[in-house]
């Protein structure tokens, strides 16, 4: 994937720049300020972005780099506050920075395969802030099997319908499970609490 990093530490954006290209993605541009990202013409697939930056904060420039790229927000920050408010302002993805060694790669990953990504720990930590929080959390394929458990199909025409092994389908479930902190028999509820029964896509 072409990744832009908007780091403000050079040694941060060289560890990083060197995990990606090890790994076969390529970094189209370095930024130590939000606003040199804003103004920039590079097109990346998508940004990593530290909160924590001179002038604008990542927060504010958060909506606008949203737009163009999908954004994976890289943060020593893990107060559910912040996780709210970035997934708000159009966050693909979170990922605290104590965990990028082993987390980072998979969370490019789930944003290539157009999915979100939130850390099964910082996750939990959000539930307890949100309560039960909605579908902004889950991928698309975690809310679609959800969805189709809610509408009342078993999990193997659930995967069928998905174009999906009833194994990934049990994997997608047992994760939204644990993102929204419920277990088996509220799915219906929450889906109808949200909205959702009507959607399969």
């Amino acid at each position: 994937m072409k990744v832009a990093l908007v780091e403000d530490h050079a040694i941060v954006r060289s560890g990083l720049r060197l995990l990606l290209e090890s790994s076969g993605h390529e970094v189209v541009a370095e930024y130590s300020r939000a606003e040199e990202a804003l103004a920039a013409n590079a097109a990346p697939e998508v940004y990593l972005l530290d909160l924590n930056l001179p002038g604008m904060s990542g927060l504010e420039a958060l909506p606008e780099l949203a737009r163009r790229a999908r954004v994976l927000v890289l943060s020593m920050h893990e107060e559910p506050a912040y996780l709210s408010e970035a997934f708000k302002r159009g966050a693909s993805g979170y990922l605290s920075k104590r965990a990028v060694d082993v987390a980072l790669l998979d969370a490019l990953k789930a944003l290539a395969r157009g999915e979100r990504y939130l850390e099964a720990a910082l996750a939990a930590a959000l539930v307890e802030y949100v309560g039960e929080p909605g579908p902004e959390v889950l991928s698309r394929r975690e809310r679609n099997v959800l969805v189709g458990l809610a509408r009342g199909l078993e999990l193997k025409r659930v995967a069928a319908e998905l174009g999906i092994s009833p194994k990934t389908a049990a994997t997608y479930k047992q994760r939204a499970l644990a993102k929204l902190g419920i277990d088996r028999h509220a799915i219906a509820r929450w889906a109808r609490e949200h909205g959702l029964l009507g959607e399969l896509d």
